[in-house]
């Protein structure tokens, strides 16, 4: 005999705009599934336009975002995604100071010292990705949240593209040492608030006014020396850059954390990697000795593939032990009785 075709469930059901709004549902635990899973398909339905065939973008990343939140909530780490927008901030403030200090030190430097061809008025590609941060910097402290996204995207997609578009144009770029970490910033800042304090507009103008500085302070400490004119000679600068902006985030966070607001311990971790990356070379050397000066390709990607392991490792960690804390003080809760009448508690009941 056939077997009878098995009954389609939700997911298999529906109009296809349904379907696929039912499969972003897998961002949330499957409990939450079950018990909201319907009303939260339904609300999207209602506000979608029919004649849609897929979620709009923001519909998606909504969806993905909230099933996010939910799986932390269930860990106890909801202060992780409440800290994506810290570590946003510190990343873009990051990215304007290094990109200042780049265009003035290294990219509008002299191409008789470099030795470079120049790209028009610049010594690489690269001021093309810095100029475009410092944009951002700009949509950051004059127009409002949703377009600071926008534009972060923009320097992030003109960093990412230095590469393939050096490689077919035959133009140099800065090195992978220094892009590296710089997109790793960039992907940091695509989740930056949509509605900044009136301090976090003003950051961008300090941090640019910091990087200026350091720039000066260097062209003054060469005497007339060609010390910090091109990226090779800027790679202990950059660890020493990616060493302030951990231990700042660090002093923020555990200030934050005196206050029982972990956000900033959480926001030091997510940017412990782009930290890493700052140094990934100085590692290399240092690991696997250098050839003319710069370690080989092949140390250079395996010191970059371990910070990133290490950095993701060390995240998956925290919140490891955050679920693991937070299993052990709801199995207190619900193990606990009244002193007097030997009953659970009220906040036990409520659990």
């Amino acid at each position: 005999m056939t077997p009878p075709n098995p009954i389609p469930g939700p997911a298999e059901t529906g109009s296809p705009l349904e379907r696929r709004y039912r499969r972003l549902l897998r961002a949330y635990p499957r409990h939450y599934q079950a018990e909201r899973g319907e009303e939260i398909v339904a609300t999207y339905l209602d506000l979608a336009d029919p004649t849609r065939r897929w979620p709009s973008p923001h519909d998606a990343l909504d969806l993905l975002g909230a099933g996010f939140r939910e799986r932390l909530r269930g860990y106890g780490a909801l202060g992780l995604a409440d800290s994506f927008p810290l570590a946003a901030t510190a990343a873009l403030n990051t990215l304007i100071a290094f990109a200042v200090f780049l265009l003035l030190q290294v990219e509008l430097n002299d191409s008789r010292i470099t030795g470079l061809d120049p790209v028009g008025p610049f010594q690489t590609l690269g001021a093309v990705a810095w100029l475009g941060w410092l944009l951002v910097g700009v949509t950051a402290t004059t127009l409002p949240g949703p377009w600071v996204r926008l534009a972060a995207a923009g320097g992030l997609l003109l960093t990412i593209a230095l590469p393939p578009v050096a490689a077919l144009t035959g133009q140099p770029r800065p090195p992978l040492f220094v892009l590296l970490p710089a997109i790793a910033l960039g992907l940091a800042t695509l989740a930056l608030p949509t509605h900044p304090s009136g301090v976090g507009r003003s950051l961008p103008l300090l941090a640019a006014g910091f990087g200026i500085l350091v720039s000066v302070s260097f062209a003054a400490g060469e005497h007339g020396g060609n010390w910090f004119t091109s990226y090779r000679s800027t790679p202990e600068i950059l660890a020493m850059a990616g060493g302030l902006m951990l231990a700042l985030s660090l002093i923020i966070g555990l200030g934050r954390a005196l206050r029982a607001d972990d956000t900033g311990l959480w926001a030091t971790l997510l940017l412990a990697t782009p930290a890493g990356l700052f140094a990934a070379d100085q590692l290399s050397q240092a690991i696997a000795g250098s050839r003319g000066g710069a370690p080989t390709p092949t140390a250079f990607a395996a010191t970059t593939g371990a910070v990133v392991l290490a950095g993701v490792a060390l995240l998956a960690a925290a919140i490891a032990g955050q679920a693991a804390r937070h299993r052990t003080v709801r199995q207190r809760a619900v193990g606990s009785t009244c002193p007097t009448c030997g009953h659970r508690t009220d906040a036990t009941a409520r659990m």
